[in-house]
């Protein structure tokens, strides 16, 4: 609302008395647009910085995932590492039993051994049995034994084989799971010292982030403080050139409004539809926020929205004569009140049908719209 009021002083070409723009009301609005220019430039940091913290926070959710996925692997190498464990202690116990029965096969071969050398030795045994037929028999029996003796042998040497493959599969089943495990505890390791990284990164981006804030908050109260300063320049400048803003005309009337007339009373080609038509009214140039004071003392009769008046106040005078205030950005005041010359009942706005900031200004007797500069000063 302060940088309204300056501009409109700057721009303002009006009647003598008008305010100017002082060497210290320009110091101070350049140092409220300084202020202003370097919050928007942190602004646009900050940003980045979140934008790029955004980024951080992707990459870091990535390698929590990729953390996890290692830490499943793991577990399962893990989980195969103790099967294969299991396995091994189950073929272990079947190697025992294996060496076991390969002992007694060993014992059970010797015997058989000595009993063939023996027979082996004594080739008359046939002739010295006391019968053929016993003879025959012991001589079956000792041809079985040598025939069992090579079966064993046999046996024995499968056994043994199975019991060294037994043994190597198991320790290999264990060397390869604790191989896979040592992998992925390095790569845990390898994602654990990137996520480190992020995580600093994160830090001193949220560090970033903090300080341009700070310096938002601070620009931004710079600008509030060289507002009220500006604020307060102007009213001072105001009070300055009261005598003149407020001279009267002849039927007791002040200008509602600082600022050049722009548009007459009288037939005008309307702005918005094009088509020639009567202007009830007269209209000021104005910017946003500018006051608008009350022509004269009365009371108010309406203030609100109305059709393409847009906000309006309406004022009631001694006449009786109706002065109407239009196309307001703001209302200060409200039906009922009793308002003096020159108080404050509004801000200037483009409300309505209108094209721009202004004043449409009205007075009306007997229900009749009359040039508005009859009454008001020149």
């Amino acid at each position: 609302m302060a940088v309204g009021v300056l501009v409109a002083v700057m721009l303002l070409a009006g009647p003598a008395g008008a305010v100017k723009e002082t060497d210290s009301i320009r110091d101070a609005r350049d140092r409220r647009e300084a202020a202003k220019g370097l919050a928007a430039e942190a602004a646009e940091a900050l940003v980045l910085v979140e934008a790029a913290d955004d980024e951080v926070s992707d990459a870091l959710h990535a390698l929590d995932d990729a953390v996890a996925l290692q830490k499943a692997k793991i577990l399962a190498a893990r989980q195969a590492i103790e099967a294969a464990e299991a396995e091994a202690t189950l073929r272990w116990v079947q190697a025992g039993e294996i060496t076991t029965e390969v002992a007694d096969l060993r014992r059970r071969i010797q015997e058989l051994a000595v009993d063939v050398y023996i027979g082996r030795i004594r080739p008359g045994s046939l002739l010295e049995s006391a019968d053929l037929t016993a003879g025959v028999r012991r001589a079956a029996i000792l041809d079985a034994v040598t025939g069992d003796r090579g079966d064993l042998v046999d046996r024995l040497r499968a056994m043994e084989s199975d019991l060294e493959d037994v043994a190597l599969s198991a320790d290999d089943a264990i060397a390869d799971a604790q191989a896979r495990q040592r992998e992925l505890e390095s790569s845990i390791r390898v994602l654990d010292r990137r996520i480190a990284a992020k995580e600093d990164v994160k830090d001193e981006l949220k560090e970033r982030i903090a300080a341009y804030e700070g310096e938002i908050r601070d620009f931004e109260r710079q600008e509030y403080l060289m507002a009220i300063l500006i604020d307060n320049l102007i009213a001072e400048e105001l009070r300055k050139s009261a005598a003149d803003l407020t001279k009267e005309s002849g039927q007791g009337f002040i200008m509602p409004i600082e600022g050049r007339l722009t548009s007459p009373f009288g037939l005008r080609k309307h702005p918005i539809f094009g088509v020639v038509r009567q202007h009830n009214g007269v209209d000021f140039g104005c910017v946003r926020g500018q006051p608008i004071w009350a022509a004269k003392a009365g009371k108010v009769i309406f203030a609100g929205l109305k059709s393409g008046y847009g906000n309006v106040v309406l004022i009631e005078h001694d006449g009786p004569v109706i002065t109407l205030y239009a196309h307001q950005q703001e209302l200060l005041v409200s039906a009922g009140h009793q308002i003096e010359k020159g108080e404050v009942l509004g801000r200037c706005g483009s409300t309505g049908w209108s094209t721009g900031p202004h004043l449409h200004f009205e007075v009306r007797t007997g229900g009749e719209a009359k040039d508005p500069m009859i009454v008001l000063p020149r």
